[in-house]
Order: C-alpha cells, then structure tokens, then sequence
C-alpha cells in the first residue's frame, strides 16, 4: 500500500531540516533552503506528517506537496495524478491536507502559487483586478468545489481519503475520513502549545518543526486506525 500525500508547506515540510545539515542554511538563502535544499529530501519527508504516518503503517509514500499550494492547485494535481501517473495496480490512499482558502496558483509550464489573495504580494499584474474583487465567498466556494472534485474522482475509482484542513478557515463537510473537520493542523498545535508552555511545536517560519508533525501524526494515525484501515 502507497499513501500519496498532496497539500502545501504543512505537507511538503518546509523547515524540517536535518541537523547535519544546518550549517548549510544561511540566513540569505532561507527561504530557498526550506523548500528547495535537495540533500534535506529523505530527512524532510520522513519528518513529516505524511511520512511519518506511511512509517506507522509501515506503508510506502509519495509526498507531492508543495509550498504555497492552492485547494485549487490541490485539486487539478490529484486529477492528473491519475490521468497521468496513478498506476491502477496499485493500491494507495490519497491524502490531502488542505490550505487556507484565500491562496491563489496558477499553471502555465509548471505551477506558480502567488500567496494570499488581497495581500500586497498576491498576482501584481494581469489577475489585479480579479483579486480584488474577489470575496470571501468566492473563496470558499472555490475550495468547496475543490474538495468535491477530489472525493468525487476517489469515490470513482474506489480509492479511500485521508484529508484533514492545514490551515485556514473552513466550513464543515459530509465527505467521510475527514480528520477534524472544521478545524485545522495549525490551530490543534497553536491549542496544545497554549494549554502546555512546555510544548514547542512551530518553527521560526511558523511551521510545524518535527515535533509539531509528530505531535499531529500520533493523533491522525489512531484516526486513520480507527475509521479508514482495519488491521
């Protein structure tokens, strides 16, 4: 069995760093190295949630996240998974951990994620005006309309779910083997830290360092354990 992990930072890893690796991480070239420093590849993907879950089934996984993804993004990259790469011999679980809804990409030889729509640095030309008038609404529409294409292609083909909201805010939904649905993986760690200031759970970046993925991938494996695989 093969879990295949789409989703953004909180996915992909940024800031888990190997600590024989940290000499290599400059000040100036952070932002790169977070994301970018290949030689960090099989320590950042076996620290995150994704990996550390396929490790408690002892399954095999496929990370395919990437920094600043989209729900939109997320969804186009499942379908072509399986138009294009899903092997149907196969057996695998997708897994999404979802995003903030207000994030924008866009595709043109590869994908670009542009940040939070309505922040200063979102899309500065041709999409100007459409990110302006763009609501909270139509942002929650987008990431339903996300969430329902990804269900509806597992529902099809007969392949289970795991998906969990990463960040942001969302509402409710009726899809099953949705871990705590209407809340978030930043929000569960931001309470735990707050209920035990022992706990150290983010990185300077604001993202979950290797304890705040532990922390979250115990709780998410009894859920998986319990309502999606029976062993």
């Amino acid at each position: 069995m093969r879990l295949v992990g789409f989703g953004c930072s909180f996915t992909f890893g940024s800031e888990l760093i190997d600590p024989e690796q940290i000499d290599k991480f400059h000040e100036s070239t952070k932002s790169i190295t977070w994301d970018s420093h290949h030689e960090n590849l099989t320590w950042r993907e076996s620290k995150v949630w994704l990996g550390q879950l396929a490790n408690n089934l002892n399954f095999k996984f496929d990370n395919r996240g990437e920094p600043a993804n989209s729900n939109y993004a997320i969804a186009q990259q499942v379908s072509n998974y399986f138009l294009n790469i899903h092997n149907p011999s196969e057996e695998i679980i997708i897994c999404v951990g979802w995003t903030a809804p207000t994030r924008m990409s866009w595709y043109g030889t590869k994908w670009v994620h542009n940040g939070f729509a309505g922040k200063e640095h979102g899309w500065p030309h041709s999409a100007r005006e459409w990110v302006s008038n763009c609501t909270e609404e139509s942002h929650r529409l987008f990431t339903d309309n996300a969430k329902f294409i990804v269900n509806s292609i597992c529902i099809a083909k007969n392949i289970p779910i795991i998906q969990f909201n990463a960040l942001g805010t969302h509402e409710t939904t009726n899809y099953p083997n949705y871990y705590l649905d209407g809340s978030t993986m930043d929000s569960m760690l931001r309470r735990a830290m707050s209920d035990d200031e022992r706990l150290d759970l983010f990185a300077s970046g604001y993202h979950p360092n290797e304890a705040g993925q532990e922390y979250f991938t115990i709780r998410l494996t009894d859920f998986v354990k319990s309502h999606i695989i029976k062993q």
